[in-house]
């Protein structure tokens, strides 16, 4: 059955900031040195990029206005070189001709995009945002207690909620390479009816109401609507769930070099520590940002590989042949 998706979503004008990526990058003026306290500064501004993929929820020209008072401020205050109007790119392509072109020094990108950049792009720091104490996510399959539903098997075509947001763009991936390895078919086509919305409550309600049969959503957020809830807790049950995930990350050309480099980087590990930077991470959901090695990224690397891969040999099976019509006897062509 092929499944009739229905997206619930806002209308695409509108982005989300991912949870800590833009401010927190911002706000790391509080580890720049001052006029004077290197000996020289490069005289390149240091320059930031956002894939079009990390905003939801939020009017594109409002994050630019946002960021240029930033950078406005920061090199009033500062005196650090810096671009006040970050770039904002609409695929990968257009990342990927940016970052050759050193045109951009640090950007946010989803780790979708960052599997197709490494291969031609060597990062160096990698940030990765916490939330709820962890840098990763899980994804779960939540069904209804009373469903009967035990296993995805028994959710051919019915109908699943996905929630749209930056944290959840493993889901759909995750839930084809499972489908596709358990049933030999994709979410879209497993599935009755698939629908999306940017809240979460309009994607777990409805499962807690009869209306949906099955929802996906991430661990840390199906904890808080159960906190604000808790007879979600009680009456939803997970049927299936994710490795854990790294999801989208904040990261850096290796060979970004300039004489206050350290200083930049210092400041994004250590905004947590500050009064100011603990209020805006806790307005962005987000705990602090923290470097890891690219090693990190293996086993979610692993899996967008593996589900290209599957989605690949899907596209390419070659239908059956039919059989030839059947010629009357004794015709003679």
């Amino acid at each position: 059955m092929i499944a009739e998706t229905v997206n619930t979503a806002r209308p695409p004008q509108a982005f989300c900031w991912p949870a800590g990526f833009v401010l927190g990058l911002l706000l790391m003026a509080a580890g720049f040195p001052g006029r004077g306290q290197e000996a020289e500064l490069d005289s390149t501004p240091f320059r930031i990029g956002f894939s079009h993929g990390v905003f939801n929820n939020i009017n594109e020209n409002d994050a630019k206005a946002a960021v240029k008072v930033w950078g406005q401020t920061i090199a009033r205050e500062r005196g650090i070189p810096t671009d006040p109007d970050p770039c904002i790119f609409q695929n990968t392509p257009e990342l990927l001709k940016a970052l050759r072109g050193n045109l951009v020094d640090a950007v946010g990108i989803t780790i979708i995009e960052y599997a197709a950049l490494n291969r031609d792009v060597r990062f160096a720091p990698i940030f990765i945002t916490y939330n709820s104490g962890s840098s990763r996510d899980q994804y779960l399959v939540l069904v209804h207690r009373d469903s009967k539903l035990e296993h995805l098997a028994d959710l051919r075509g019915r109908s699943l909620a996905l929630h749209q947001d930056l944290r959840d763009c493993l889901a759909q991936p995750w839930l084809d390479t499972l489908l596709i390895q358990e049933e030999g078919k994709p979410a879209v086509e497993w599935f009755g009816r698939i629908t999306q919305s940017t809240k979460i409550s309009q994607v777990v309600l409805p499962v807690f109401f009869h209306q949906s049969d099955a929802c996906v959503v991430t661990r840390t957020g199906f904890k808080t609507m159960c906190e604000l809830n808790p007879q979600l807790g009680q009456q939803l049950k997970v049927i299936a769930r994710s490795p854990e995930l790294v999801t989208a990350v904040f990261c850096f050309r290796a060979d970004y070099a300039p004489a206050f480099k350290e200083k930049v980087f210092a400041g994004v590990r250590n905004l947590y520590k500050t009064l100011a930077g603990q209020q805006v991470l806790t307005i962005f959901r987000c705990e602090k940002l923290e470097d890891q090695p690219a090693s990190c990224l293996d086993s979610t690397l692993e899996l967008v590989a593996q589900h290209a891969q599957l989605v690949n040999s899907q596209a390419t099976k070659a239908p059956l042949p039919e059989s030839p019509p059947q010629l009357p006897k004794g015709f003679n062509p």
